[in-house]
């Protein structure tokens, strides 16, 4: 098990048994485990926020150290602690000089920003850092920018470079070895982020590199089930699943996976083995590789989101006029706003994106030259619901089938569709239908 890779999240620091299991398994590894950590969820959130608040100035930076403080005093209580170490002392302090810069000075770019939000893995890996020392665990706190770990300069949403990033594997020292996830350097060596929620996508990265044999995620805030346990309290974890099934999950639903943690790992077919942390040890739930296999019932999950939004521009002939789609998606794109589909019709073109981008949205078409559309309008209260597996488009009834169960409980569909490969179908319904909705697809397919 040398050069074993493992990503842990950030999440789990709240929670004491998990972390004494994690502290327990790394004591008795006996080999080299470089462990990829991903941000405290809340930390993260306050430091995005708080760029925000600052440009607007809405808030000043102490305002925001003070709050990273309470996040910071929360999770060092966990393992009984009150008092900062050097290391977290430092990380503090850096980011709360960048945040006075941003204060004084109004400067800001999409590369600082990126800069400011990777204190949030670099933080968390601080504590985690912190923990093990307390428990007498040696191990070493290293950096992206330490290893030569070089990626595109598209910030927010960079690409790991393999070739560039080759010398990795000699300058990641032996023993337990802890590194900040979701980013990377440029080769100007400026921060970039691969995304968010991307800690994962960086140890796939590294676990390629190194040449481990499989990458290990500790701990997922959601598991991989036929359905989320919270909706569905009997659905059943699923023990196999192919890299494009868990990208597709991943990508429609809150899964805590990245959907480009598969992308490293494919051309040489290495798997990902996903542990729960359990009684000082961990248990093994999904094992996800390039095995495809279909389901006697195809569909392997039943997943959603209520994170979505519809953006519907009318008119008539939209959907014949050449360049409207062209124009709406590169100021998009412009604007980092991430189209999750597209339906289209003669008369409305239907752009599902993230909710939280759909006011950004509707403006940037307002101000754009689309002589077609006469109405734009927002769809916001609504979810998103697919069925994921391999061979929908190949095994007859598997739609049927999924009509019906929405149909014979008088649940009205508004938009419908499959997804670019044979491993999705899904449909958006009203938000208060949502609990009905899942209940009977799941029943229909898995009873």
């Amino acid at each position: 098990m040398s050069n074993c890779v493992v990503r842990f999240g950030g999440n789990s620091l709240s929670k004491f048994p998990i972390l004494e299991a994690f502290a327990n398994l790394l004591a008795e590894s006996g080999n080299n485990v470089t462990v990829v950590v991903s941000a405290i969820p809340e930390l993260q959130q306050t430091i995005e926020q708080g760029i925000d608040l600052l440009i607007s100035n809405a808030a000043t930076s102490d305002l925001i150290i003070s709050k990273i403080n309470e996040i910071l005093a929360q999770k060092l209580l966990v393992f009984q602690q009150s008092e900062l170490d050097e290391n977290l002392k430092a990380e503090r302090d850096n980011l709360q000089n960048l945040l006075k810069g941003i204060e004084f000075t109004g400067d800001f770019s999409s590369a600082l920003k990126d800069q400011v939000i990777s204190f949030s893995e670099r933080i968390t890996t601080a504590i985690l850092y912190f923990f093990l020392k307390k428990n007498q665990i040696d191990s070493k706190l290293i950096f992206p920018e330490n290893i030569d770990f070089y990626v595109t300069e598209e910030y927010g949403n960079a690409t790991f470079l393999y070739e560039e990033s080759n010398r990795l594997i000699d300058l990641i020292p032996g023993g337990i070895t802890l590194l900040p996830g979701s980013y990377g350097i440029t080769s100007g060596g400026k921060i970039a982020r691969l995304g968010k929620r991307s800690a994962d996508y960086s140890a796939a990265a590294i676990t390629r590199l190194t040449g481990a044999d499989k990458l290990e995620l500790w701990e997922l805030d959601k598991e991989f089930r036929t359905s989320d346990s919270d909706f569905i309290a009997e659905s059943k974890l699923i023990p196999r699943l192919t890299y494009a099934e868990a990208s597709e999950l991943s990508y429609f639903s809150e899964l805590s996976i990245h959907p480009r943690i598969v992308e490293p790992l494919i051309s040489n077919h290495i798997p990902i083995h996903v542990f729960r942390l359990k009684n000082k040890g961990k248990e093994l739930t999904t094992i996800i590789n390039s095995e495809s296999f279909v389901s006697p019932n195809v569909v392997k999950s039943v997943v959603h989101t209520e994170e979505i939004a519809v953006l519907k521009l009318n008119g008539p002939g939209v959907g014949f006029k050449p360049g409207i789609l062209a124009k709406v998606t590169t100021a998009f794109h412009h604007s980092a706003i991430n189209i999750r589909s597209v339906i289209t019709s003669q008369v409305s073109i239907n752009i599902i994106l993230n909710k939280n981008e759909i006011a950004k949205a509707r403006e940037i078409c307002s101000q754009l030259p689309l002589s077609s559309v006469n109405e734009i309008i927002i769809e916001d209260q609504v979810s998103l619901i697919a069925i994921v597996g391999h061979g929908m488009q190949q095994y007859h009834g598997v739609s049927a089938k999924l009509f019906t169960a929405v149909a014979q409980h008088k649940i009205n569909v508004l938009l419908s569709g499959s997804g670019a490969s044979d491993l999705v179908s899904y449909l958006i319904i009203d938000q208060k239908d949502t609990r009905k909705a899942i209940t009977e697809i799941h029943r229909i397919f898995f009873n």
